[in-house]
């Protein structure tokens, strides 16, 4: 390719499209001008000179190169390459944000500085465009005010390191700029001169509650939770034998027989030494301790099962299971798991090989997975909030406080490694729960995929605080319950005449389910606990069902399983 040094007019014969600039290419029959980043064809070229020339557009016109992907530019790839052409095409983002340049508010732009101070990757602020990117300008700035805006950050937000630029614009046929800040992520929480803390979700800021700001601190380690001293005496508030186990773990796993408990658990820091007395951590107490509740009221997992698609409100939000499961997380999982192997439906659907399968609606895995990371990855600095599990007729969400930790977020997560709270996930991988590798992750998605369900979401969410939520979709719209045919020919069709229309409910939900408290009778059949008991055993005394005796009348752990039906 030959090239010219400027573009001009037509000297007769062609169209004048008046294309003027520097580096044009031709070849061909056919010129490029990068200035205008177009093709012309029916040029006639006198070097050094370009003239008559028509214009073609192709699909790439426009203000960036061919082989430029803005899309992955970084902020401050923006803010180097930025120029007035290019603004309108960047759109209010996580990156860029647009204020006027007619009056600057800078108690505001200690927010901005704030809230891309605190966000990974950082952003950019321009000023002197409205918020579709076009060009308004900064011209009818005083000096004083330009001079503000490159010092605002000393007074307003000192801990925050903005950069500064110009970029030439035309705004009403007339040259003018805008002022382009560069505001750089510093992997410390930064407040305003307020002891305000804001951050970037999508095009909006957010301004942190103390909890989220001490969850902020400890994920960039400024200070970490798990390791403060909590308020309990060691070892009289400890689960004992659940120390022994992790300690039992860890000499197996790394041959160190000879170790003492109380060494394993320093070595751990799991207990400090503190003026010679053993004082144990944050991460003790979420590992073993008999009532952490007392100094973490979040400790604690809610599940929930409700008929529809969505909670509903007021008289319409009425679960058909509602359970709190407290204690150390070790407890929580284990009980919190058995609550969900018994409300999680049975399913039948047809496989790839074109058979009929019956299995839960979500594979344990998935769920179970889902539920430990929660446990382990949450953050425990929102006390006051619980990790809750919901299940709906299409899907079920795992959502844990606080947001995902740097620099994992919801597009590298199967490929990247991050703890929040790193010495008790450790110390729960030597009790099994954990395999410290991105593990839990790809096993959620590929045990759904193994069920030929759709793949997990994970969503980072600023709602009363920022949560991180996974949802797991079962697909029920092919993959149906089991049938009233199925549960009459399962007890036998003589059996099944015998029964009142109220018993054939209780029937079908312990054959849907496997399993039934007297509490889950009266709330399907809506009699009281008292006739519905003797429900229940009636239908034990027909053979339909089988008793698991508590230790007490109204035990919570009495309840009714499945009679298996005679192989005969």
């Amino acid at each position: 390719m030959a090239r010219t040094d400027e573009c001009r007019p037509a000297q007769g014969g062609g169209a004048e499209v008046g294309v003027v600039g520097r580096q044009v290419y031709q070849g061909g029959g056919a010129i490029f001008c990068p200035v205008r980043q177009i093709w012309c064809v029916d040029a006639i070229v006198d070097t050094p000179y370009l003239v008559a020339m028509t214009q073609y557009e192709l699909p790439f016109e426009g203000p960036f190169a061919v082989d430029d992907l803005p899309d992955l530019w970084t902020p401050r790839e923006i803010w180097v390459r930025l120029t007035a052409q290019m603004m309108p095409h960047f759109a209010e983002s996580r990156r860029i944000d647009y204020k006027g340049g007619a009056r600057i508010d800078f108690a505001d732009m200690a927010k901005y500085l704030s809230a891309f101070s605190n966000t990974p990757d950082g952003g950019v602020l321009v000023f002197g465009a409205g918020s579709d990117g076009v060009p308004s300008g900064c011209s009818t700035l005083s000096t004083d005010q330009q001079n503000r805006i490159e010092t605002c950050h000393t007074s307003f937000c000192p801990e925050a390191r903005p950069e500064f630029r110009r970029i030439e614009s035309t705004v009403n046929g007339k040259k003018d700029f805008c002022i382009a800040v560069y505001i750089p992520y510093i992997g410390r929480l930064v407040e305003t001169n307020k002891q305000e803390a804001w951050i970037r979700y999508g095009d909006k800021i957010h301004k942190m509650s103390d909890e989220e700001k001490q969850d902020f601190r400890s994920t960039r380690q400024e200070l970490t939770f798990e390791l403060s001293v909590a308020p309990y005496v060691y070892p009289d508030e400890f689960d004992l034998a659940l120390i022994q186990d992790f300690c039992d773990g860890f000499r197996s796993r790394e041959r160190r027989e000879e170790w003492a408990n109380d060494e394993i658990l320093k070595d751990r820091y799991l207990l400090v030494d503190v003026e010679g007395k053993l004082r144990p951590t944050n991460a003790l107490v979420l590992l073993a301790a008999k009532q952490p509740r007392k100094s973490i009221p979040g400790c604690r997992v809610r599940v929930q099962r409700f008929a529809g698609e969505s909670e509903g409100s007021g008289v319409d939000y009425a679960p058909l299971r509602d359970r709190f499961f407290e204690g150390n997380v070790v407890t929580i999982v284990k009980a919190a798991a058995q609550e969900l192997d018994e409300i999680v439906y049975d399913v039948t659907w047809l496989n790839k090989d074109g058979k009929f399968e019956t299995t839960p609606e979500y594979p344990r895995w998935a769920w179970f997975e889902a539920l430990v990371n929660a446990c382990v990855h949450r953050s425990y600095s929102f006390s006051g909030t619980e990790i809750t599990v919901k299940l709906f007729a299409n899907r079920m969400e795992i959502e844990s406080p606080g947001g995902f930790v740097p620099p994992v977020n919801e597009r590298n997560l199967y490929h990247t490694r991050a703890a929040r709270n790193h010495h008790f996930m450790d110390a729960m991988r030597y009790l099994g729960y954990v395999q410290m590798a991105r593990e839990g992750t790809r096993r959620i998605k590929q045990s759904m995929e193994n069920y030929s369900l759709p793949e997990p979401q994970f969503r980072q969410e600023a709602m009363h605080g920022v949560v991180v939520r996974v949802t797991l979709f079962n697909d029920h719209i092919t993959r149906k319950r089991a049938s009233d045919r199925d549960v009459a020919l399962y007890f036998g069709v003589e059996v099944w005449k015998t029964l009142q229309e109220h018993e054939i409910s209780l029937a079908a939900h312990v054959y849907r389910n496997r399993i039934i408290h007297v509490s889950d009778a009266s709330r399907i059949t809506g009699r009281t606990w008292a006739t519905s008991k003797k429900d229940l055993e009636r239908l034990a005394r027909k053979g339909v069902l089988e008793f698991v005796s508590g230790s007490y009348t109204r035990d919570s752990k009495a309840h009714y399983i499945l009679k298996e039906r005679s192989q005969s």
